[in-house]
């Protein structure tokens, strides 16, 4: 008689779940970064254009995640007993391709050409993602059902992401050229490459991590989808989320659009300072991960995330009102309060997904069904939503105060322009930074207390479903 007991939570579940969300991250950091520079200074779409193009296509996204939490909830697929990794493995090979495509080089093809090659490519990159990443997001929540571990894989996720957007802040010290013009023709090589790295990326997940906590077969009910809905809307702390998600996405993280255009226009150097000042503001985020899960223990995550929006919020706001110059020493004034503005919102960087997995609970908890592939996709709806307007409002910002996407960076912008970029770069992360006040302190209702008490109604019953899959193992070995 053999045995082929579940292992335990640690290390290899900790550095896969890592491993998906730096492939993840190196796709969506490509895109989110450089494909409106792409299409709008190198491609010539006109930025209305590609505001209205990533707009309708979020629309699209709109139905795609909830009927991919659905199939998710509802086929299963592979001859295994897991029922996301298939789905991961599916998507994975489709985001390689599609990364790449997205960036061809077609500058001197018809606009209407230009505009349908910009659709059919981010629609089929759009799709592939949503096949790897909504069953990857779920994965956290079947890894472990402890509310400290989840914790840690969220951590863990952010660190992997961290890494994965790391390779994207060298970026402009090959793409920009000495007139601080982006070279265009590169972009498609950079996601052939980025694209094969996140491959084996996406595999070391599959191979690496477990899943403990699943409903099983006889008990899986079919997914109604008004009432997911209405659970949705019920689900006081997902709505809560929800917003927070939208300020962070379309408002503070706005700053990975305006600070190349900023160093492009304003400062002068886009290619090495760019890099640079990623760096920097990326740091705090950094030093806040050996304490995350400290911080949270003693905390809770509410407090722990909300509190230090704070401190976003007033680096936002001393970039509005202090003079920034277009020297040397405006460019060191406008990373300092980067950094500010990212130490306040590191907290909910490396803990989000681990409130969405508490949201799932709330819901189960609410509803008596635990649907966590089709939560996580509503969640994953306004996380999209959110991506279509950070990738255009920016844009259509800095067009409002002067700027030109297709004229030289310095030489052809008009006279007070890049002065009035700097603040149109500031107000919308304070914007961002009192939004997420707002969804934190008025909205999500989860504290420390109430994440004990749901860990306490299900806690049981994730026991107990974890107790049968390991005894079925066993006997099936037998």
């Amino acid at each position: 008689m053999t045995t082929n007991e579940t292992p335990k939570f640690g290390w290899r579940d900790k550095i896969g779940y890592a491993m998906g969300d730096f492939g993840c991250n190196m796709s969506f950091a490509l895109i989110s970064s450089y494909m409106a520079d792409f299409y709008t200074q190198y491609i010539g779409i006109p930025a209305a254009a590609w505001a209205v193009i990533i707009i309708l296509t979020k629309i699209w996204d709109g139905i795609n995640d909830p009927i991919m939490g659905g199939i998710m909830d509802n086929v299963k697929i592979g001859k295994g007993k897991s029922k996301f990794k298939p789905w991961i493995k599916i998507g994975s090979i489709g985001l390689v391709v599609s990364g790449a495509l997205v960036f061809l080089p077609i500058p001197e093809a018809q606009t209407w050409v230009k505009i349908a090659v910009c659709i059919v490519t981010y629609l089929l990159w759009d799709i592939c993602y949503t096949l790897l990443n909504v069953p990857y997001g779920a994965l956290s929540s079947a890894i472990t059902g402890d509310a400290v571990e989840r914790t840690q894989l969220s951590t863990w996720r952010s660190i992997g992401a961290g890494i994965g957007g790391v390779l994207c802040m060298l970026l402009p010290m090959i793409i920009y050229d000495k007139n601080n013009d982006i070279i265009g023709n590169r972009l498609i090589w950079v996601g052939i490459v980025m694209g094969a790295i996140a491959f084996g990326a996406y595999a070391l997940c599959v191979k690496l991590t477990t899943e403990r906590v699943s409903v099983p077969e006889e008990k899986r009910e079919k997914v109604n989808y008004l009432r997911t809905l209405k659970g949705f809307l019920k689900n006081r702390p997902l709505l809560g989320l929800c917003l927070a998600s939208f300020a962070q996405i379309v408002f503070l993280m706005s700053s990975s659009q305006t600070t190349k255009w900023l160093f492009q226009t304003h400062f002068g150097e886009a290619g090495i300072m760019v890099t640079v000042s990623s760096f920097i503001s990326y740091l705090p985020l950094v030093v806040l991960i050996p304490f995350a899960s400290k911080i949270v223990k003693r905390f809770g995550t509410r407090l722990s995330v909300g509190a230090p929006l704070a401190l976003s919020a007033i680096g936002a706001l001393v970039a509005l009102v202090v003079p920034i110059p277009a020297n040397a020493t405006g460019s060191a004034i406008y990373i300092v309060a980067l950094a500010l503005i990212q130490a306040g919102g590191g907290l909910f960087n490396l803990l989000v997904w681990a409130m969405v997995n508490d949201c799932i609970d709330y819901q189960e908890v609410k509803t008596g069904v635990r649907e966590e592939g089709s939560v996580y996709a509503m969640y994953s709806l306004f996380r999209k939503i959110s991506q279509g307007v950070a990738l255009s409002l920016p844009l259509l910002c800095m067009e409002a105060v002067g700027y030109n996407p297709q004229a030289n960076p310095i030489s052809a912008q008009a006279p007070g322009v890049s002065a009035s970029m700097v603040k149109v770069a500031a107000g919308l992360m304070l914007a961002g930074s009192v939004l997420m006040l707002i969804a934190f302190f008025l909205v999500y209702n989860l504290g420390k207390k109430e994440v004990a008490e749901i860990a306490e109604k299900l806690g049981k019953k994730v026991a107990d479903i974890a107790t049968t899959d390991i005894l079925n193992a066993t006997q099936q070995e037998e």
